[in-house]
């Protein structure tokens, strides 16, 4: 068994969706030859814990090493749960701190992680595997490489100087980030991304330096054994139950341009229109949900249309999935700039095979989607078309016709596959 030392900042009792890339690498490498080692940091103050993401590496072969934290979060050592601000507060205190660090908050967790692995025998790595944002994981990472020889393998989550909510204050920010992105570029031995897109966008800037053979796509994934078993939610069965109510579910939190407002207002008209429609349409948001948003579902009077569970562990908000009529989600109108956004809700909710009324515009997240015949899109500023998707799967569930995946259609995006293929990877790139 070779070993491959793993950098990721976020990892479980964290929750939200940052973690379960890493951690179903983790949990499902083992099974082609990697035992994993994680470094990650000790819980401090956040925004969400789940503390079952943990069963996932129970009784597997993985190691977890923890250290220090660094950030805005970590000035409160104790795990605690902060309590997700108002968008535009949420908003303001990003673009503070991005004025201030560089390439994010994270700058200072490299002495600590450093300082551990000084301690560490660091001779029986064959690899080291980092996961971004934040950013300065693979910064860190550069330096593991020099230290110890060990080859890295650089994992995008997001985009990094692409990324379409990065702002960048001065052109001396934007020069920075753009030198240590390109620094991971030419250090890495490895780089993977979520999507083409973000694949093609390095090709195009570093193409002449960097081989594109070293330039990879994993894309995001669902674990299929997330929907074995999962406990049941009585109101959702309810719900599902009645042939003459939809059941729309929603997971996760909102933020930047991917908020409930568009269809707050769909609703406020099919309200007006369409009386017999809008009694029919029931949505459960699984997550954090802003009071702002609440209050303009309120003013426009759909907030009847409406529940909210509040944060979730992972396996409640999968069994939510799996009882809802469809599963709805919104990526904003999209554009070029939104082309690298890969969020992993999207092919969890592929893995759960039920129909999908995705509100997007023109987007790598519309892309994949279209890929299923049980998907349904429309552009947030399409008031017309949405009001049609609604209608369609209102009439659907009336006749017991909703569609469904296949899971031969879906198997493409099981994390255990996926974690086939950063296994080949690693294979590689291992250390001779």
């Amino acid at each position: 068994m070779k070993r491959v030392l793993v950098l990721a900042y976020y990892f479980p009792p964290f929750g939200l969706s940052g973690v379960q890339r890493i951690l179903k690498f983790v949990k499902y490498l083992p099974e082609y030859g990697w035992l994993p080692t994680v470094l990650t940091t000790e819980p401090h103050a956040y925004l969400a814990f789940d503390d079952s993401l943990l069963s996932d590496i129970e009784g597997r072969p993985v190691e977890v090493w923890r250290t220090g934290a660094s950030g805005a979060f970590a000035v409160v050592k104790e795990r605690t749960t902060v309590k997700l601000k108002a968008e535009r507060v949420r908003k303001t205190l990003n673009r503070i701190s991005q004025f201030v660090f560089v390439p994010d908050n994270k700058i200072h967790w490299k002495k600590a992680v450093l300082a551990l692995l000084d301690s560490k025998d660091m001779s029986r790595f064959d690899a080291v595997l980092t996961t971004a944002p934040p950013f300065t994981s693979h910064r860190i990472g550069l330096e593991i490489k020099q230290r110890y020889g060990l080859p890295l393998i650089a994992d995008f989550r997001d985009s990094w100087v692409d990324n379409p909510w990065h702002f960048y204050w001065t052109p001396l920010h934007r020069y920075l980030h753009e030198r240590y992105e390109r620094s991971v570029m030419l250090g890495a031995d490895a780089l993977i991304a979520t999507n083409p897109h973000t694949r093609a966008a390095w090709v195009r800037r570093y193409g002449d330096v960097v081989p594109p053979g070293k330039m990879h796509v994993i894309e995001q994934g669902y674990d299929h054994e997330d929907f074995v078993g999962a406990a049941p939610v009585v109101s959702a069965s309810a719900y599902s139950a009645n042939p003459d109510v939809v059941h729309f579910v929603y997971t996760g939190i909102f933020y930047e341009e991917r908020h409930p407002v568009p269809l707050y207002h769909v609703l406020h008209e099919i309200k007006r229109r369409l009386p017999d429609l809008y009694r029919r349409l029931k949505f459960t948001f699984v997550g954090y949900v802003q009071d702002e948003y609440r209050a303009i579902a309120q003013k426009l009077g759909v907030d009847d249309c409406f529940e909210y569970t509040g944060y979730v562990e992972h396996a409640e908000s999968v069994a939510w999935l799996r009882r809802a009529d469809v599963l709805w989600m919104i990526m904003g109108e999209g554009g070029p700039r939104y082309q690298s956004v890969s969020p992993g809700k999207t092919f969890e909710y592929i893995g759960s095979r039920k129909p999908i009324f995705a509100m997007t515009g023109e987007c790598y997240t519309k892309e994949v989607v279209e890929r299923f015949s049980h998907t349904f899109t429309a552009a947030p500023s399409d008031v017309e078309g949405c009001i049609r998707i609604l209608a369609h799967l209102a009439d659907l569930k009336k006749r017991n016709a909703l569609p469904h995946a296949t899971p031969e259609e879906v198997e493409p995006y099981s994390r255990s596959v996926l974690t086939g293929t950063l296994a080949s990877i690693l294979n590689a790139q291992q250390r001779a």
